[in-house]
């Protein structure tokens, strides 16, 4: 997970922001090269987040340098430096790396359990990557896109490594609301399905703090019912 070193950018390269526009993509897993459906992809600047459809497809609007970050249940998160070689692609793709199977519980108990287990491996794999003396200056993500920094380059190391751990918690908190807010939950309680049923998930996604305070079944179909008045009131 040499990607999640890339909040060396964020907070050290990164000073100002060029070209502006809406960019396309897709999101593959590494393996199967099957698509990814209801990955969220946020641009970390702006604070906005897009899922992707049945076909992995998804688009955002970010600038030059933004960083995206790239999460699905199952799988190891990715982050994506916008350079302007990225800016002049028609189409982006991202590779994520499977860690389970697919999550189809819909019950708390389930979908929390998974989520730790999920959790514990990506948690492994970025301690072992930061406590590494092998990263390169640059290095490849799981995309072939993604940039990571050795913080053994920078003469504020500590600094560097806490600025690192703050952007995995954050990349953490993205995973836990996909994993609560999942497509087989919300299609039990919504009856929607492909585009619609993505489109719903990203109108009416929950914040973090919203879901680690309510963590009940009932909470959940709550909110959901809640949303779909708002969403069908807005069609």
């Amino acid at each position: 997970m040499h990607k999640i070193l890339i909040i060396c950018l964020l907070f050290v390269s990164i000073a100002s922001f060029g070209q502006k526009k809406k960019i396309w993509g897709f999101v593959l897993d590494s393996t199967s090269k099957e698509p990814i459906e209801n990955a969220s992809i946020t641009n970390i600047d702006k604070k906005i987040t897009s899922v992707s459809n049945a076909k992995g497809r998804f688009s955002i609007e970010v600038s030059t340098n933004q960083i995206l970050s790239v999460a699905s249940i199952s799988h190891h998160f990715d982050t994506l430096l916008l350079t302007d070689k990225l800016m002049q692609q028609d189409t982006l793709i991202v590779y994520l790396k499977s860690i389970s199977k697919n999550l189809k519980e819909v019950t708390v108990t389930a979908i929390l359990n998974r989520y730790k287990e999920d959790s514990a491996a990506r948690r492994k794999e970025f301690l072992e990557d930061i406590g590494s003396n092998k990263i390169p200056t640059l290095s490849k993500a799981n995309s072939g896109a993604g940039i990571g920094i050795n913080l053994d380059r920078f003469s504020k190391r500590e600094k560097n490594k806490r600025r690192a751990f703050d952007l995995y918690e954050m990349l953490e908190q993205e995973e836990y609301i996909n994993y609560r807010f999942n497509k087989y939950l919300v299609s039990r309680y919504t009856t929607m399905q492909d585009d619609e049923l993505s489109n719903f998930m990203q109108l009416h996604r929950p914040t973090y703090q919203w879901l680690r305070k309510h963590i009940s079944d009932e909470d959940m179909k709550y909110y959901i019912n809640e949303q779909l008045k708002i969403y069908f009131k807005r069609k």
